[in-house]
C-alpha cells in the first residue's frame, strides 16, 4: 500500500475550450487563475487552490460537454456552503443540488455544473 505521508493532490479538468472554462472558474467561482502555463503539446491554467494543483488545460482527445458528469466531482471545502450560495445563485450556474445536509448529518454540501458539464460540489458547514 501507498505511504501518503504529504500527499500533493493534483486535479486537472481538460475542455476543448480551457481559457475560457478558466475564465468562468475565476469569474463566476471567484477561484483565481496563479499562473499561465505553456507546455510544449498544450497549455494550462493553474488555478489558486492552496496547494492543490488545480489546472484547466487543453487535450486534443477533449470535445464537448462532459458524456457522464457524475463518474467524477470535483470537490472543494469551504468555510460556509450557504454563503457562498447565497454569493452565486443570482449568477448564471445551473444547479444540481443547492444547499443541502449531507445523510451524515455532519456536513453541508451543494453541486453545480461547469458550463463543460463537470460537476463541482462545495463542503464545509451551513
Amino acid at each position: 500500500m501507498m505511504n501518503l505521508h504529504n500527499p500533493y493532490l493534483s486535479v486537472a479538468i481538460w475542455s476543448e475550450d480551457h481559457k475560457k472554462l478558466a475564465e468562468w472558474y475565476r469569474d463566476t467561482l471567484g477561484i483565481p487563475i496563479r499562473r499561465y502555463i505553456p507546455y510544449p503539446n498544450d497549455d494550462c491554467y493553474d488555478m489558486d487552490v492552496g496547494d492543490t494543483f488545480f489546472s484547466i488545460g487543453a487535450h486534443d482527445k477533449v470535445h464537448g460537454k462532459s458524456k457522464d458528469p457524475y463518474r467524477m466531482m470535483v470537490g472543494f471545502q469551504i468555510d460556509s456552503v450557504s454563503k457562498l450560495y447565497e454569493e452565486l445563485k443570482g449568477k448564471d450556474i445551473t444547479w444540481i443540488a443547492k444547499p443541502f445536509l449531507a445523510p451524515t448529518g455532519e456536513i453541508w454540501c451543494m453541486t453545480l455544473a461547469d458550463p463543460d458539464g463537470n460537476l463541482v460540489q462545495f463542503f464545509g458547514q451551513k
